[in-house]
């Protein structure tokens, strides 16, 4: 091979992506993203009014999560236990700020932040999350499969 042609070579593979662009999001994936996205806004709704029943009836019987104020991610049973079918008080309140999804098939992963201002108790706070809930469709509904949320890094 000539030194020429090799380079022409070279440039070629340089020039070409190793891999493809990701497809442009479909009416489908806005539509799922936005069924969602109404569904974490409920929850956090809910959780302002200290009813959490959005949260535990959008939640898989395979779920398991890790909320910043556990040591150690809980389950199913764990989050169901929180269920005394009376909300409590709550005086909470806080911006929820969307950042991305994954969609692939049944499954999505949803991203974003939250900053609270009002702590359920009452009192004024400066705190602030990144959020993952990862999402699974089963027989038909969206349920909360796991997620995690930590501390935002400035």
């Amino acid at each position: 091979m000539r030194c020429r042609e090799w380079i022409a070579g070279a440039v070629l593979v340089l020039a070409c992506p190793l891999h493809a662009a990701p497809p442009a999001p479909t009416a489908s994936y806005a539509a799922i993203r936005d069924a969602l996205w109404a569904k974490e806004r409920a929850i956090y709704e809910g959780r302002g009014r200290g009813d959490i029943s959005a949260y535990l009836n959008n939640s898989s019987d395979a779920y398991v999560s890790w909320p910043p104020s556990f040591d150690a991610p809980i389950d199913h049973a764990k989050l169901m236990s929180a269920r005394d079918g009376k909300p409590k008080p709550s005086h909470e309140k806080l911006e929820m700020t969307y950042r991305a999804m994954a969609l692939s098939g049944d499954t999505a992963v949803i991203y974003y932040s939250t900053h609270m201002t009002v702590a359920a108790d009452g009192a004024l706070v400066d705190l602030r999350y990144d959020v993952t809930h990862s999402w699974v469709r089963e027989n038909g509904s969206w349920r909360v499969l796991g997620g995690m949320a930590r501390p935002r890094i400035k």
